[in-house]
C-alpha cells in the first residue's frame, strides 16, 4: 500500500510545491487535481488514494480502473458527477476547467449503491476521502478521528516531528 519515491519533507511553515513531480501516484489511485493541474497538488492526494484502496476493499474490485488518462478521468466523474462550479475554480489549468465545462451534465452515483452491504460509516468516511475538490477533502488527522476508525487510532501513539534543521 505504501511507497516512498515520491517522499518529501513538509514544512507547514513553507510552500514546497518547487519540489513537487509531475508524473505521480499509479493511475487507479491518482487524484483528479494531479490529472487537471499538473504541479498543483497537495498532500490530500494521498487521502484520496487511500480512499480508492478503501473502496477497493469494500468491493474486492478497483473503483476507478481506467485504462489511460480520459478513461482514468470518465471513471471519476461516473461516480462523483460533474464537479460544481464552486469545484471547478479549484482547477488552475485553463483548458482543464473548459473541457470539464463542456462535458454533459452527470450525476453522482450514491456510495450506498456501489456498496449495498458496506458500514455506513465506512461510506461517510469514503465520501470524505472522495472528494473531487481536494480543499474539501478530509485532512489525514480528521480521516483517523472518524468513527469508522476511531477505535484504531490514538493520538497519543502518534510520532513527534523530527527536527532537522
Amino acid at each position: 500500500i505504501c511507497d516512498f519515491g515520491l517522499a518529501r519533507i513538509a514544512d507547514p511553515e513553507h510552500d514546497h510545491t518547487g519540489f513537487l513531480t509531475e508524473y505521480v501516484a499509479t493511475r487507479w489511485y491518482r487524484a483528479p487535481e494531479i490529472m487537471l493541474n499538473s504541479k498543483g497538488y497537495t498532500k490530500s492526494i494521498d487521502i484520496w488514494s487511500v480512499g480508492c484502496i478503501l473502496a477497493e476493499m469494500l468491493s474486492n474490485r478497483p473503483i476507478f480502473p481506467g485504462k489511460h488518462y480520459l478513461d482514468q478521468l470518465n471513471h471519476i466523474l461516473g461516480v462523483l458527477g460533474s464537479p460544481s462550479r464552486e469545484d471547478l475554480e479549484c482547477i488552475i489549468n485553463e483548458k482543464a476547467r473548459n473541457y470539464l465545462e463542456s462535458l454533459p451534465f452527470k450525476p453522482n452515483v450514491p456510495w450506498s449503491r456501489l456498496f449495498p452491504n458496506a458500514d455506513p460509516l465506512a461510506l461517510d468516511l469514503l465520501g470524505k476521502m472522495l472528494t473531487f475538490n481536494p480543499h474539501k477533502r478530509i485532512p489525514v488527522e480528521e480521516a483517523l478521528a472518524h468513527p469508522y476508525l476511531e477505535q484504531y487510532y490514538d493520538p497519543g501513539d502518534e510520532v513527534s516531528r523530527i527536527n532537522y534543521y
